[in-house]
C-alpha cells in the first residue's frame, strides 16, 4: 500500500501551529532554573529545546515533508527573537543584563534562544530520516 500524500493545507498549518506552540510553551518552560548552592542549572531551557524539537518534528511528519519542519523551527526562532525585544515591560527572554545577580536567568535565555537553532536542525534531520524510512517501507510493501 503506497503512502498517501498529505493535503496541501497541512504544511502551512503545521508550520504555524508547530512554530507557535514551540516558541510560546518553550519560553514559559525555559525560565525554570534549579539552583544547587549558587550554581544555576537551566533545566527548563534544556526541556524547552527538547519540546521545540518534538513540536517541529511532529509538524513535519504531520505535513509529510521535512520542509515544513524547518519552516516551523524558523517561525519559532523569529517569535523567540521578538520575545527578546523590550516590547512589553521587560523582555520574555533575557539574554543579557548589567546586573551581576542574574547569571542563571541570562544563561537560560541564551541556551533557549541559541539552542532553538540546533533544535530546528535536529528536527529537520529526524523528520527527513523518518520520512525516508516510511517511504522505503511503503516501497517494500508494494513489491
Amino acid at each position: 500500500m503506497p503512502l498517501s500524500r498529505a493535503p496541501r493545507w497541512r504544511g502551512p498549518l503545521a508550520a504555524v501551529l508547530g512554530g507557535l506552540l514551540a516558541s510560546v510553551l518553550g519560553t514559559g518552560l525555559h525560565a525554570q532554573i534549579l539552583y544547587i548552592g549558587d550554581t544555576p542549572l537551566p533545566l527548563g531551557a534544556a526541556a524547552a529545546i527538547v519540546l521545540s524539537c518534538a513540536a517541529t518534528v511532529f509538524a513535519g511528519l504531520w505535513a509529510g515533508a521535512a520542509l515544513w519542519s524547518a519552516a516551523a523551527g524558523l517561525l519559532a526562532y523569529v517569535v523567540l527573537g521578538l520575545f527578546t525585544l523590550d516590547l512589553w515591560d521587560t523582555p520574555l527572554i533575557i539574554t543579557g543584563t548589567i546586573l551581576e545577580e542574574q547569571p542563571g536567568i541570562v544563561l537560560a535565555g541564551r541556551i533557549w534562544l541559541f539552542g532553538q537553532a540546533l533544535a530546528t536542525i535536529a528536527a529537520l534531520l529526524i523528520t527527513s530520516r523518518v520520512l525516508a524510512m516510511a517511504r522505503r517501507a511503503g516501497a517494500q510493501q508494494e513489491a
